[in-house]
């Protein structure tokens, strides 16, 4: 581990943990994916909201929403990612419905003074203000969580790169309905976006970034 956590400049961030991709029975499962990855991923997840919180980490979280009626992904000559399902059906986290709303096992871990974000795209950053609330929460650096790792997360990681935020994916905190993607995903941030690591480490990383930025602001 290379990079140096300042709780106080950095966020965590928790990507589309909805019932439409991480209950037994939204819309990724009725579609014909299996997301008992996206399930077995809430509880460490919940601890993982807990230690940031614990050490005065701001939150922001991103829902996905899709339009039943896009006009705009309509003309597409390609088939759009929703038409690859391996099943037909309603689009997964449509507007209205209950797959919109974060998944029962962590709906209450939303604080007051957290943000969340709505998104239409894969990535957090693309036409939402996400970016202008992390500048005025003053963040430099993003622990990422959530779903799917090969879409949505990967999708974030990438922006967040080009906005040069200091970025730490936590591995045990993301997951996907595809292994081989999942890991080809953690594998390319090593190498190019940041940092992977466990939730264990994490808690260690923070412990002593807090004592590290403490002693570093006693000294001026």
């Amino acid at each position: 581990m290379t990079i140096g956590l300042d709780p106080g400049r950095t966020a965590l961030l928790v990507i589309d943990m909805q019932n439409g991709f991480c209950h037994p029975e939204g819309g990724l499962a009725k579609a014909g994916q299996d997301n008992a990855p996206q399930v077995a991923v809430i509880p460490a997840v919940k601890e993982l909201l807990r230690l940031a919180r614990g050490a005065g980490i701001r939150v922001a979280w991103s829902k996905q929403v899709h339009f039943p009626e896009n006009r705009a992904r309509e003309g597409r000559a390609a088939a759009s990612h929703l038409k690859k399902k391996p099943k037909g059906g309603s689009p997964i986290c449509a507007r209205g419905s209950r797959d919109v709303e974060l998944v029962d096992g962590l709906a209450a871990e939303v604080a007051p003074d957290d943000e969340v974000i709505v998104k239409h795209k894969m990535s957090c950053f693309y036409n939402t203000r996400l970016d202008e609330v992390l500048r005025m929460w003053g963040v430099t650096g993003l622990i990422l969580c959530g779903v799917s790792t090969y879409v949505c997360v990967e999708s974030t990681v990438r922006d967040a790169y080009f906005r040069d935020y200091d970025i730490v994916v936590v591995e045990d905190c993301v997951a996907g309905s595809i292994e081989r993607l999942h890991l080809d995903t953690l594998e390319k941030v090593r190498m190019y976006f940041g940092e992977v690591v466990t939730l264990k480490a994490l808690e260690g990383l923070l412990t002593a970034g807090s004592a590290a930025h403490a002693a570093l602001r006693g000294s001026e």
